[in-house]
């Protein structure tokens, strides 16, 4: 049985090594960045893909290797990456799982739309800034707030794409924060109290993202909260409901892809569609 899985996350990674388990099974998983490929199982029944796919090129992987189920388990915050996945599915005729986490919570914080209305509430809140969003949209944070330069710091991935996109937004070597999480609260509130914070930004990445450990720090020392929304509200299934899925495919009881998890599969939506139509006509 060959699985396509869209990875680059913690679901990602606990997907791949639970479907090594499985007999015969064989995958191929695809991460953004060189960093992503890293963490991923060092298996002979593993295939990494370290490169960030477009439409075109997720529709040419499908439509040459054969795979019998696509399980998209990308970022909640990563909606043109899942898209794209659906919807070469969709055009390929591969079924695809979409794995998600728990929904974006509620909660005493200032919740914001995008990075452009937290960026702009920023301005609203005096004193420094500790930004947790990742390394891609500081230039526009850079762009947004006031005194950018003198009062953000921003914590990234200590690799050196992530460490150059801090530096090419504007912000000083001294308030790169190059760390790899998830962090506990301790480490949150001892990171904030050293350089006097008093506002953290977040996105709802949920408990694999650390999320509640920097909330609880921001509350614990009085600092002002702004928690990024999802672009998107999802339906799909949990990491384990998926590998039950894999486990009714593979162990000989005939069961196919679309009817694998019963009651949870995920259908292609019709957005899915109509973006591979609309690849489908820039192509021609």
């Amino acid at each position: 049985m060959r699985v396509l899985v869209f990875a680059g996350t913690t679901e990602g990674r606990q997907l791949a090594e639970g479907a090594l388990r499985l007999p015969d099974v064989e995958l191929t998983v695809c991460a953004a960045t060189a960093y992503g490929g890293s963490l991923l199982p060092d298996h002979p029944r593993v295939r990494v893909s370290a490169t960030r796919l477009d439409l075109p090129a997720m529709r040419a992987l499908m439509a040459s290797e054969g795979f019998d189920v696509v399980v998209d388990c990308t970022h909640p915050y990563a909606d043109e990456a899942s898209r794209n996945v659906a919807a070469a599915a969709s055009a390929e005729g591969v079924s695809c799982w979409r794995v998600v986490r728990e929904g974006e919570p509620e909660g005493p914080w200032l919740r914001c739309a995008g990075t452009d209305d937290a960026a702009r509430a920023l301005n609203e809140v005096e004193g420094n800034v500790l930004l947790t969003v990742g390394a891609q949209e500081l230039g526009r944070y850079a762009s947004l707030v006031d005194g950018f330069g003198d009062r953000v710091w921003a914590r990234v991935l200590p690799v050196e794409e992530s460490i150059a996109q801090a530096r090419a937004a504007g912000v000083p070597v001294r308030r790169i924060v190059a760390l790899q999480g998830p962090f506990s609260q301790e480490l949150n509130e001892a990171l904030m109290r050293e350089h006097d914070i008093r506002a953290l930004v977040t996105k709802a990445s949920g408990s694999q993202g650390g999320f509640w450990q920097k909330v609880r720090a921001a509350e614990r020392l009085g600092a002002t909260c702004i928690v990024v929304g999802r672009p998107v509200r999802e339906d799909g299934m949990s990491v384990d409901e998926a590998l039950r899925g894999l486990r009714r495919m593979a162990d000989g009881s005939g069961a196919a892809a679309s009817d694998a998890v019963p009651g949870r599969s995920v259908a292609t939506s019709g957005a899915a569609r109509e973006t591979a139509r609309s690849n489908e006509g820039e192509r021609r």
